[in-house]
Order: structure tokens, then C-alpha cells, then sequence
């Protein structure tokens, strides 16, 4: 899938109430909040199969399943160990960023100001570029394509979703209804922000992978540090890959708040985009390095 086809027509509309960029160093999180929005998680080092492990059915009778396979072949992966973003960056994180350096805010701010209730929802409207100079602000860096899919993965091999390979997750065999029977009307469970015409919602509004981390699938599509080539996967070597040396656009992960189609927030869908991009639906989260001893 192209950029073109992520745009969405609709608007995202600004809630009149809002707070100055100017005041945010007097904005005030709740403990649990702070926790929430600074917190990191370890990623143990390991090996994990990078890719889509299964065949569609038109893949496996001879009939072309999809535009491209750059999801393909499913290959053995060895990274180190690194430390991941629990959140998305969220409005909170960038507004200090924006406030600190006087850099140019996203440009839904409307006139350097952000939405009050919306400090914990996912920044978006950043480039490339901009998410890249955020991370190495907080003294880290956008994660590569092969740390984003491992740590989505939460540690689960070969699923298509961070909890299993169906999207909607089905409710478990002892829910009764209110008269002690096999309720047969509870709805499937929805685990991730995807096709809405609203925008984002709240960072963690949505169940963790096994790591810890929240909105891996759906939110806001997030940047990675890696070029995109089509055919990478076919050469990508087995420890720490980094991607191509150079190309025209970079990755993005994990699928966006505006999609329907549910193959996009799996954690192998690979989709790109132009470093200078801003779109409501992407934003970003970042990793930190550990040193080797």
C-alpha cells in the first residue's frame, strides 16, 4: 500500500479548549501519568523469525494475493538488547520538545497551542526528520525496522498480532449472562484503535503486547530509522540489520487509527513514506541503546 491510499478525507477538528505552548512548563501530570508517558521497557536480546510466516490462500493456489511481498521470506533475526517506549510519544512528550528548542509545532496546533484534554493522546504531524530529532533530544533514536517487529511481537513467534492471528479476540468460553448461561449476543474484543473516523485515542486505551508496550497495532503508524526496499528482506542480514545503505522513502509500522483493512496492523505489514510526511496518521516512539560493557 502506497501513502496515498492511508490519507484519510476526513479533518481532524481542534477542541476549542487548549493550553498555550508558553504555559505548558506550569502543565502538570499525575504521577501515574509521568510513569506512563516517560516509561521505558527492556527488550531482551534474542532471535526471533522476522516477517509473514503463513501464505494467503492466493499465494498458496498460484493467484497474486497482494500488490507486493516485501513482507517475504520469512527470515532468523539476532538483535541485542534495547530499551523501548512503553507509549507512543504522546502531546505531552513533543510540546516540551517544541518549548525547549523552539522548533515548529505540528501544524493542527493551530497557532502553537495543543488541545488540554489531548496531552496524552499520540503526537502526530511530525516528519521523519522531527521524530528523529525528538529521540536524540531524550538521548535516543528511532528503533530499526527489525527492533519495531521484535518488540511488537512481544516475544510470540510467527502470529500475525501481537496477541494471536485473529484481530478481534474472541471472548472466553466462561463468560455468562446474567442468569448463568452461555451468553451467546458478547461481542468479539476489539484490541486495537483502527478504522475510526475520530483520529487517535489515548495512548494504552488498549491491552499491552507481552512486553508491556501499547498501540504496537493501530493508533498512529510509527516511523522507524530504516530506508524501504521492497526486496530487503531477501538480503538482510541475520544480526542487528539495519536496512539499505540509502533510498526515497523510510519505513512506517504497526497501522494508524484510520485504516479498515486489518492486515495493516499486523506486525509484519510494511508500509512507507517520504521523510518529509506529516499526516494525522503517523507519529512515533523511541528506543535507547545499551551500552556494551
Amino acid at each position: 500500500m502506497t501513502f496515498r491510499r492511508m490519507l484519510l478525507t476526513a479533518a481532524l477538528v481542534l477542541l476549542t479548549a487548549s493550553v498555550s505552548i508558553a504555559q505548558l512548563d506550569s502543565f502538570q501530570l499525575s504521577t501515574k501519568d509521568e510513569q506512563a508517558v516517560s516509561g521505558m521497557v527492556l527488550i531482551p536480546p534474542g532471535h526471533f523469525w522476522m516477517g509473514r510466516a503463513r501464505l494467503y490462500l492466493g499465494e498458496e493456489i498460484g493467484w497474486l494475493a497482494r500488490d507486493r511481498t516485501d513482507d517475504r521470506p520469512l527470515h532468523l533475526v539476532d538483535l541485542n538488547a534495547f530499551y523501548m517506549d512503553i507509549n507512543e510519544v504522546t502531546n505531552a512528550d513533543y510540546v516540551r520538545f517544541v518549548v525547549k528548542n523552539g522548533v515548529e509545532a505540528p501544524y493542527h496546533w493551530n497557532g502553537r497551542s495543543v488541545a488540554s484534554d489531548q496531552m496524552r493522546y499520540p503526537v502526530y504531524n511530525v516528519t521523519w526528520r522531527e521524530a528523529s530529532a525528538y529521540c536524540a533530544w531524550v538521548g535516543k533514536r528511532l528503533p530499526t525496522e527489525a527492533e519495531w517487529e521484535r518488540a511488537a511481537r512481544g516475544g510470540l513467534e510467527k502470529l500475525d498480532y501481537p496477541w494471536g492471528n485473529d484481530f478481534m479476540r474472541q471472548p472466553s468460553d466462561d463468560v455468562l449472562s446474567v442468569d448463568g448461561a452461555e451468553s451467546e449476543d458478547v461481542e468479539p474484543i476489539r484490541m486495537a484503535h483502527t478504522a475510526s473516523g475520530y483520529g487517535p485515542t489515548e495512548v494504552a486505551s488498549f491491552e499491552s503486547n507481552e512486553f508491556g508496550l501499547y498501540d504496537v497495532s493501530g493508533n498512529v503508524w510509527e516511523w522507524v530509522s530504516d530506508w524501504y526496499d521492497t526486496h530487503y528482506y531477501s538480503v538482510s542480514a541475520q544480526y542487528n540489520p539495519t536496512g539499505p545503505d540509502d533510498g526515497h522513502y523510510k519505513v512506517i509500522r504497526g497501522g494508524g487509527w484510520g485504516d479498515p483493512e486489518t492486515r495493516l496492523a499486523t506486525v509484519y505489514f510494511r508500509n512507507f513514506t517520504g521523510l518529509d510526511t506529516r499526516s494525522p496518521t503517523i507519529g512515533f516512539r523511541c528506543v535507547k541503546s545499551i551500552p556494551k560493557n
